[in-house]
């Protein structure tokens, strides 16, 4: 592949191309210099900077094409995160409206909201705050329900974000609905910047939504206890579009049966072992499924 040759430069200066340099010496008139430039666009065309948005570095732009990439990369990501609206908006709202319930200010709704980002915990953690309940005590729940989140990171590539503070950031914006936006994309097009604009305007969407919640629940005379139906509900359309999608419908069946024996014989444990239960189940059905395409036998 040729390199591309400045305007009135003498790249081959030197003669290394021919005896006497007869190349070099011929670049240093304009004229001959720029039919050589046309042939070699001709050859490799120049890369329009809009094109540069699917590299996976930035820094392999020119220096002057540099901001308008990062601009680019900026703005695919905010429109990636308009998906994500559709969900936290109201998912927030829901849970302002749950906070108000509990008792918390509309303002200590918003801190949670932004401070732990992590969905369906916050509701947990809602009431755990109006009863008071020790620190440490939050933490561990947060940590045991969303731990799902540890390998969210072995498919999103936040490892491009080198900036140690902004990488802190791209972790803590990863949650289930940015896992899902990131991975629908090739991998290849995951800037830091396009990473990092994809959490920010889900963090946004839904510490918005949250604070709009929390706030028209100061105007509304009822109780709004029943708000945390909605953490059920999510996950029910989740569950059923995930078993549609897959056609694992005896999948959760199981996972219905396993609940449901539980929910009857340890009552006071029914989400761990429930957990538990199915993670088992689900592990050894994918081991056995891989186990039959190594050995392409059967079961």
């Amino acid at each position: 592949m040729l390199p591309r040759l400045p305007v009135g430069s003498n790249f081959y200066a030197g003669g290394s191309l021919g005896a006497g340099g007869w190349l070099g010496s011929t670049a240093s008139d304009p004229n001959t210099a720029r039919a050589l430039q046309e042939v070699t666009n001709v050859l490799e065309p120049p890369i329009h900077p809009a094109q540069l948005g699917d590299v996976p570095h930035s820094d392999t732009a020119q220096p002057a094409d540099l901001a308008q990439v990062h601009r680019e990369e900026i703005k695919a990501g905010l429109k990636d995160g308009l998906t994500i609206a559709w969900a936290y908006l109201p998912f927030g709202m829901s849970y302002g409206m749950y906070a108000h319930s509990q008792g918390l200010p509309w303002w200590l709704a918003a801190i949670t909201a932004l401070l732990i980002f992590a969905g369906s915990v916050e509701f947990l953690v809602a009431g755990m705050l109006a009863a008071a309940a020790p620190i440490a005590t939050i933490a561990t729940t947060t940590f045991l329900v969303n731990s799902r989140h540890l390998v969210y990171g072995l498919s999103v590539p936040i490892e491009r974000i080198k900036n140690p503070w902004l990488r802190a950031y791209g972790i803590h914006c990863l949650t289930d609905e940015m896992y899902a936006v990131c991975t629908s994309l090739p991998r290849s097009v995951l800037t830091p910047r396009r990473m990092l604009a994809i959490g920010a305007s889900g963090h946004f969407y839904w510490v918005s939504g949250t604070t709009i919640g929390s706030i028209i629940a100061l105007f509304l005379p009822f109780d709004l206890s029943f708000m945390s139906f909605a953490v059920v509900a999510l996950f029910v359309v989740l569950a059923l579009e995930a078993a549609r999608v897959s056609g694992e419908w005896w999948m959760l069946a199981a996972g219905l049966a396993i609940a449901t024996a539980a929910a009857l014989v340890v009552p006071q444990l029914t989400m761990l072992v429930g957990l538990v239960g199915y993670c088992t189940l689900a592990t050894v059905v994918i081991a056995r499924r891989r186990f039959r395409n190594v050995t392409g036998g059967g079961a």
